[in-house]
């Protein structure tokens, strides 16, 4: 590799961590923090009732999903839509149907299948299904508020 390539490919990953959307980043892992710690602990407290795993995210996945919806919009991506606007709503819940299947899945295989401790798998889950979510909702859902604000 020549001294000019080299510079060049160090210009370029300078260049991707300066449009990385740190800010963005960083409220989207508060607020996901926050919701997924209250979550995994009322996932915990019913699972500790005996109540399946499967039976239990299913039950309380819906509100997680109403609960992210205003906190991501009002303070992660800042979208200025009020209420349930139809659009973006359809999205996000696109997205979390989405995402319900691949933690559904993953309690599927390695749970189920593999016999993997739940809690454990839920973990996993949770930082899979997160990543999923912020790049989701930032090039579908709330893409009109990132178009808007790139241009600005």
């Amino acid at each position: 590799m020549t001294v000019t390539a080299f510079q060049r490919q160090m210009k370029e990953g300078i260049q991707l961590l300066a449009n990385l959307p740190v800010k963005e980043l960083i409220r989207y892992a508060i607020v996901g923090l926050t919701l997924n710690s209250l979550g995994y602990m009322v996932y915990l407290l019913v699972t500790s009732f005996g109540v399946s795993p499967l039976m239990t995210v299913t039950i309380f996945y819906p509100l997680s999903v109403l609960a992210g919806y205003f906190a991501h919009r009002r303070h992660t991506f800042r979208h200025k839509s009020q209420g349930l606007e139809g659009t973006v709503l359809v999205r996000y819940i696109l997205v979390y149907v989405a995402g319900y299947l691949i933690n559904a899945s993953l309690l599927e295989i390695l749970y189920q299948q593999m016999g993997y401790p739940h809690q454990l798998v839920q973990i996993l889950a949770i930082f899979m299904v997160a990543a999923f979510f912020f790049v989701a909702m930032k090039l579908f859902v709330f893409r009109k508020a990132n178009l808007a604000a790139a241009s600005s």
